[in-house]
């Protein structure tokens, strides 16, 4: 067992990680998931918007109709075209019919979709200016500045239930995907930069768990008997402002990135006073030390990197581009949408609405408690070994959850099937088996995908390109994330169950990449991880620009 005290943890350590965990990438998480339990009652709302909205272009009189007494027009096609629409829209739904209107609503569907992915194109364009803010405010000063879009987000999201507008709900999602953009590229800098090397995954790795902590919090929220309610969610969505207002108030008092001021800046003394503030009474001469001669080493290096610049220069070229992959993976897993539609996933699976939901808080609660399990193992085990058994685990359970999700498919074609399945010696088990594929799948990606790759792209770089190259392969991350969500509802309409057959072609590429070109960087400077990677691109040191 470690002894943190003893490896270089203090107050002053401990308050910066918190302030950063809970105001910044709590923050972040809260706005995944957010939208997933209370999508019922969201999209609820938004037919009573449309039925509202159709009432009016038939006749303003209408626009005080209630859903319960919209007339249906006759006599000509537009008529019909009209009352088609206030059919779809205004017509009340029982229980099996609301879980059902997306697939029965395209434009709903539609509508949905654009809210949920709206959010990574924020963060894709939050990733990509990241950088040149870094470079002019600082870690600590661009997370400072952050909370404006995390304020402006939250009220954005809160105000559509009263004005009638799920057009500015997506608005509000574009800001907390730019907020959730900037964060995922600054915070998890500055959670491995401020510690001693003993606790750099350990400390590191509490991004990851805020987030999934967070996203836990937003599920439990959601609930239908607390704020998941069709008047109460947007109190839901104004949560957001807490972790805000917490980072504003205590960030102030933690010291910028002594790495950041020193190797990035060249203020040697603040950033000695800066490292004294965070070891405390411990001895800081050995770590500045360090600093010095990790600055001679890269002293060739230029101190400020473009995007471009890292393309210039052929062993960054390399290096980013393994950079870009992995972190691309965590996506490309499929996890993201088990995520964003674990709730119809479940659903798809077999489950009843209420226990969907449950089903959803419940792989939350058990992602939190994975996520905190290798944080606290990640510098025991090393990251490349956890990455090739999340890589190879979630590869398996991919397959397994498509093979299941298409026998309940086939077993529920027709009401024949349905009674033969209740019939069988082993009853109806494929929702439970699918079930518990999701379960084991969010424990492993805890493991690998959802964990290491922030740390491998912060470990592979000096000081002077990590911010450009973090930048990039978050925007490739963002990227990889919209494409995901935005093609999953589109493909699984088409091949149902199959769809997880692409997810787990995906990781057994991603398990042989990681196989040969991923170094273990377990307890290694930057330097010595760099000489490896040399080897394994086949770019030697003098090739540098």
């Amino acid at each position: 067992m470690m002894n943190f005290r003893a490896a270089g943890l203090t107050k002053t350590l401990l308050f910066s990680v918190l302030s950063i965990g809970f105001g910044s990438s709590f923050l972040y998480g809260f706005n995944i998931g957010v939208i997933n339990t209370p999508q019922t009652v969201m999209g609820q709302w938004i037919r009573d918007i449309e039925c509202r909205r159709t009432s009016i272009e038939r006749s303003p009189r209408a626009a005080t109709t209630t859903t319960t007494s919209i007339p249906v027009l006759h006599g000509n096609s537009t008529g019909n075209a009209t009352a088609e629409s206030a059919n779809i829209w205004c017509r009340q739904l029982n229980e099996k019919q609301r879980q059902r209107m997306f697939k029965r609503n395209p434009k709903l569907n539609a509508i949905w979709t654009a809210v949920a992915s709206v959010f990574c194109v924020g963060g894709l364009l939050g990733s990509l200016i990241s950088n040149p803010i870094v470079r002019k405010f600082g870690r600590k000063g661009t997370l400072l500045l952050n909370n404006g879009t995390g304020i402006i987000a939250a009220i954005l999201l809160a105000t559509p239930y009263f004005l009638d507008s799920f057009e500015l709900l997506m608005i509000g999602r574009f800001v907390a995907g730019l907020n959730g953009g900037i964060t995922s590229a600054v915070a998890p800098l500055y959670m491995t930069e401020i510690p001693p090397m003993k606790l750099r995954g350990a400390l590191g790795g509490f991004h990851q768990f805020f987030i999934v902590f967070a996203i836990l919090i937003a599920q439990v929220l959601g609930h239908p008997a607390l704020l998941g309610t069709p008047t109460r969610w947007p109190y839901l969505f104004g949560f957001g402002l807490i972790p805000c207002i917490f980072q504003l108030l205590t960030l102030p008092f933690c010291p910028e990135s002594p790495k950041h001021l020193y190797l990035g800046r060249d203020k040697e003394a603040k950033a000695a006073k800066a490292l004294k503030h965070l070891r405390g009474s411990q001895s800081f001469q050995t770590e500045m030390e360090e600093m010095r001669e990790t600055k001679e080493d890269t002293q060739n290096d230029k101190r400020h990197y473009s995007i471009l610049d890292l393309f210039r220069d052929p062993f960054l070229r390399q290096v980013t581009f393994i950079a870009m992959i992995m972190t691309a993976s965590g996506h490309a897993s499929g996890h993201g949408t088990v995520i964003y539609y674990s709730t119809s996933v479940f659903k798809s699976a077999g489950m009843s609405s209420g226990m969907a939901v449950y089903a959803t808080i419940g792989m939350g609660a058990l992602y939190a408690v994975s996520t905190f399990i290798t944080a606290a193992l990640v510098e025991k085990a090393g990251r490349r070994h956890l990455m090739l058994i999340g890589l190879g685990g979630m590869c398996i359970l991919t397959a397994l959850l498509s093979v299941f999700m298409v026998l309940y498919e086939k077993s529920h074609a027709t009401p024949d099937d349905v009674k033969d399945a209740e019939n069988s010696p082993l009853g109806d088990w494929t929702p439970y088996a699918s079930v518990a594929c999701i379960y084991l799948h969010t424990v492993i990606y805890s493991i690998g995908p959802g964990t290491i790759p922030a740390f491998l792209v912060s470990e592979m770089f000096t000081q002077g390109p990590r911010g450009a190259a973090t930048s990039i392969s978050l925007a490739t991350n963002w990227l990889t994330n919209l494409l995901v969500v935005l093609a999953f509802p589109l493909i699984q309409a088409q091949i149902e169950g199959y769809t997880f057959i692409i997810f787990a072609v995906l990781l057994a590429f991603y398990f042989v990449y990681t196989y040969w070109k991923i170094p273990e960087t377990r307890g290694k400077e930057t330097e010595q991880i760099l000489d490896e990677l040399r080897k394994i691109v086949g770019v030697n040191k003098v090739d540098r620009a």
